[in-house]
């Protein structure tokens, strides 16, 4: 693909500052970009390596200091135009046509819309209902009573188990497992006895998981993840969760059973939620923070157990003086015992 600077500022906005008729065929970063390539600096601490950088053209900010040559793309919000162009460039890895011969598919009660791709060896269950456009990789397992959206994206080996329902421009990666069973057991007559769970897992619209997530069935009614969350690699969402619309779920994420999230809550990598926790819209946990409590809205916490990050900052703050503070004790300590023998005559 090859765009001229004058068809990206028309789609990313913004003043053009050089040769419209630049012909720009990639992206890459500041440091590695070269001819034909357009890159972006986010402020005017990054002007001297724009200065240097070989890129074909850059994105800046509104406010950069003019150069007098090159071709600078002035916007309001750099990351975000440069995120629009890297779409621009962003060429899917072609996908088979219609149904590979080597595919697997029930002959009762299969739907599939317009346009759905199947690649080999995948395995497609009876009453499966597959939305237009959807393209469904090798080594996929649908198993019975699914349903799956329009525009999907379903990628190598992921597996889909009985009555998970799948919305519409969903993107799951490859390996992903949704709709196993809930991890749920009770002690009885000297063993642990598995609870059946008979719920099943919800995906909302525009909703994108990552390679190796797990997102385990309810034990009665939905494990839901709503509209447009973004879940990173090797997250683990266990039965009953609701994960709330446009939520970040970071790598190696755990969440126990029936924990609740608001919208756009962000968990860094390596947070581990208890059970029956509640997070509120807007809420951040910072990375490997053990959420045992619940999380108010808009609250920003760390730490295990959880507490505001501002007061563990303070904490870890006045944890790096303790060696002072002990030697300035101790000292105390030998004066204060040396005041003592001589008021009680003994010095």
């Amino acid at each position: 693909m090859a765009l001229s600077l004058f068809e990206i500022q028309r789609h990313v906005g913004g003043r053009l500052e050089g040769d419209p008729d630049t012909i720009i065929s990639g992206v890459n970063a500041l440091e590695l970009a070269g001819s034909g390539e357009i890159s972006f600096a986010e402020s005017e601490r990054y002007l001297e390596r724009a200065r240097q950088s070989n890129a074909s053209a850059l994105i800046v900010p509104v406010d950069f200091p003019e150069t007098g040559s090159g071709n600078w793309l002035h916007v309001d919000d750099p990351r975000q135009a440069f995120a629009a162009v890297m779409m621009l460039f962003d060429e899917p890895e072609p996908a088979c046509c219609g149904i590979h011969p080597k595919a697997v598919i029930a002959e009762r009660e299969v739907s599939l819309g317009a346009g759905v791709v199947i690649a080999e060896c995948a395995v497609i269950r009876s009453d499966v209902r597959i939305g237009a456009g959807t393209s469904i990789e090798s080594g996929v397992h649908v198993g019975r009573d699914v349903t799956i959206g329009c525009d999907c994206r379903i990628g190598p080996n992921v597996v889909l188990m009985p009555k998970v329902v799948i919305g519409d421009r969903v993107v799951i990666h490859a390996g992903t497992v949704i709709g196993g069973d809930g991890f749920g057991y009770v002690w009885s007559d000297g063993r642990q006895k598995k609870i059946p769970q008979l719920g099943t897992v919800r995906i909302d619209d525009d909703v994108e998981i990552g390679c190796n997530v797990c997102i385990d069935r309810a034990t009665f009614g939905v494990t839901r993840v709503r509209r447009g969350a973004k879940i990173d690699n090797l997250v683990q969402i266990a039965h009953n969760n609701d994960i709330g619309e446009h939520s970040i779920l970071v790598s190696q994420v755990g969440l126990s059973g029936s924990v609740t999230l608001g919208k756009r809550v962000t968990l860094a990598g390596q947070v581990g939620v208890a059970d029956h926790i509640a997070i509120g819209d807007g809420a951040t946990a910072a990375a490997r923070t053990g959420v045992s409590k619940d999380v108010k809205s808009d609250q920003v916490v760390w730490g295990a157990p959880n507490r505001p990050i501002k007061q563990v900052m303070r904490e870890l703050a006045c944890l790096a003086r303790l060696p002072r503070l002990f030697g300035q004790v101790r000292a105390l300590a030998v004066r204060l015992n040396a005041l003592e023998k001589r008021i009680n005559g003994e010095g």
